[in-house]
């Protein structure tokens, strides 16, 4: 009797620690604790200014509407070129603060609390940053600009101007309050937005350039390649910089959906149309890739089986001109 007695304590003992986080991630105002369970001894990137253009080398610039989004369509070309010596940085545009599967399989909480997706979004950063050092790639060649995820559409239109930002649903912001963000004094606008990436053509004078492509199946993915070209056309950055268009979201691509080192990725038939290129990786560079995916832990969770999807044997990209993308010519903004 005394040996069930104790068992049925420790039972409620047990039950009451691990219930315990949960609920902590009821109090308002208190970042659930499992959010951050897994990189409580990661410090937050720090705020980062655009490194001075280094002559002699391709200058880099990867434009990633959110955390993984540069790993997904470019880990292994990004460690060969920090391998070769070249320059890149990486700018994410929102922090993936609004992944409510994320969001929910760590707190098991099912009420939108803003502060949850804060801290998911600062977790996203850690782990960007924890991707990105297995790539050859600094935290000080890593911009967060911090605007809404989820929400680029609408700065591209309603909430263009500074006068009427765009109110996140989720983090319950309208400006970019994460303390590294690239402009400390932005709002959630399609012109703030513009003028950052504008900021970092000119100081960063790019050589090539890494964007989404303008038909890639997600709407943050399309409104970052546009807020990218209406600042390329604007004049800000010198040359001529070649464009690459990367693709991560489009209808069953890739297939299959696991991890299958070694297939190839093949171009969805739709976009056949566009000039791709493929560039083959060595078997390092593919097991890096496949090492800085498992640095996005929120994702794996989650999307495991489509992040695993991407590490093949080659990554592919589209080249065009500024002028020659849907819209280029027309944007007026």
């Amino acid at each position: 009797m005394k040996k069930r007695q104790r068992r049925v304590q420790r039972m409620w003992v047990m039950g009451g620690i691990l219930l315990l986080p949960v609920a902590l991630g009821f109090i308002p105002g208190v970042p659930h604790p499992f959010l951050n369970l897994f990189l409580w001894w990661v410090p937050p990137p720090p705020r980062v200014e655009v490194p001075a253009p280094l002559p002699g080398v391709e200058r880099v610039l990867v434009i990633a509407p959110h955390p993984d989004d540069e790993l997904l369509a470019l880990g292994g070309t990004i460690a060969h070129l920090t391998g070769e010596g070249h320059q890149v940085l990486v700018v994410f545009v929102t922090n993936g603060d609004a992944n409510q599967a994320a969001k929910q399989v760590f707190t098991l909480n099912p009420l939108r609390r803003a502060e949850d997706y804060r801290a998911l979004g600062c977790r996203r950063q850690k782990e960007a940053v924890a991707a990105l050092r297995i790539l050859g790639v600094p935290k000080t060649a890593a911009v967060f600009l911090g605007y809404p995820d989820q929400g680029l559409t609408a700065l591209g239109s309603e909430n263009w101007e500074r006068g009427n930002p765009y109110p996140s649903p989720y983090t319950q912001a309208n400006y970019p309050f994460y303390r590294n963000s690239f402009s400390l004094t932005a709002m959630y606008c399609g012109e703030d937005l513009v003028a950052d990436l504008a900021t970092i053509l000119h100081l960063f004078s790019p050589t090539v350039i890494y964007l989404p492509h303008p038909e890639d199946g997600h709407p943050d993915h399309r409104a970052a390649a546009q807020f990218t070209l209406i600042a390329l056309l604007r004049g800000e950055v010198e040359g001529d910089p070649e464009l690459r268009l990367y693709l991560v979201h489009a209808p069953s691509w890739p297939a299959p959906r696991r991890l299958a080192m070694d297939l190839t990725l093949t171009v969805p038939t739709a976009l056949d149309p566009w000039e791709w290129r493929s560039h083959e990786l060595t078997e390092e560079l593919v097991g890096l890739k496949l090492r800085a995916i498992q640095a996005y832990s929120s994702q794996r969770i989650t999307s495991g089986r489509f992040l695993a999807s991407f590490v093949r044997q080659n990554e592919v990209y589209a080249v065009s001109a500024a002028s020659d993308l849907p819209g280029g010519p027309a944007l007026s903004r």
